[in-house]
């Protein structure tokens, strides 16, 4: 792999405000570490960052206050929404003592189950946890997928690697699926309203025509009379005889 070089300054002031004012001046925050040694904080500038990311390499040659050392990419950090490069994780390496990072996994080919028409993909990993020497550093791990058909996986231990790249941790985890696809039907909103439209109404007595509940109330006020006719002989009786 391509080593290539990238002039880094001390960065004295760290957080997220002075993030902000270091990227403004093209400048992307970024920390070295490992080897035992202690971690620097630096920045460096973007558009040498993304000439690097673009060849695809990982090593890099750091220079910082007349110091050169050998580093690579462990980890780019970026905007989960506009993809900008917020950070970056410089490792420290030795040609001669193996390197533990992320890879990209590449699918390659349509899978059968796929074309069928009832089968789904799924890509559980986009990267690979791998282990190799500075110099057997892959740009990506890539797959045929042509073969597999519905039910099918690929596990770590399934990949084809280069020579002198090794699974960094449990080989037996999952990396590509395929399964039956899922339908989901969704009605549209002009057939749910005509939908709604169509269902009967649904009646629990019936309505009282107008003018029916006046006449329903004629007869209890007609009946209201008796009473009180009947009210009348009771107070016309129930008081003592003049005597003359």
């Amino acid at each position: 792999m391509e080593i290539l070089n990238l002039e880094a300054a001390a960065r004295p002031k760290v957080g997220t405000r002075q993030g902000e004012k270091d990227r403004k001046k093209g400048r992307i925050p970024a920390a070295v570490y490992g080897r035992k040694e202690a971690m620097v904080s630096v920045t460096i500038p973007s558009d040498g960052l993304h000439g690097i990311l673009k060849a695809g390499t990982r090593l890099v040659k750091l220079t910082l206050g007349g110091k050169q050392e050998l580093t690579y990419i462990r980890e780019v950090g970026r905007h989960p929404i506009t993809d900008e490069i917020l950070h970056v994780d410089f490792g420290r390496a030795s040609m001669t003592e193996k390197l533990s990072l992320k890879i990209p996994l590449k699918t390659k080919g349509v899978s059968k189950g796929v074309v069928s028409g009832e089968g789904q993909m799924d890509i559980l990993m986009n990267e690979i946890p791998i282990q190799c020497l500075p110099t057997q550093i892959p740009k990506l791990i890539e797959h045929d997928v042509t073969a597999m058909e519905i039910g099918m996986v690929v596990k770590l231990r399934d990949l084809k690697l280069p020579e002198g790249v090794t699974i960094d941790g449990n080989v037996e985890l999952l990396c590509i699926t395929v399964h039956k696809a899922i339908e989901e039907i969704i009605a549209a909103p002009d057939a749910v309203a005509a939908a709604a439209a169509a269902e009967p109404e649904v009646l629990t007595a019936k309505k009282p025509e107008e003018g029916e509940a006046a006449a329903a109330g004629a007869p209890a006020a007609a009946g209201a009379k008796p009473a009180a006719a009947a009210a009348a002989p009771a107070a016309k009786g129930g008081g003592e005889k003049k005597k003359e």
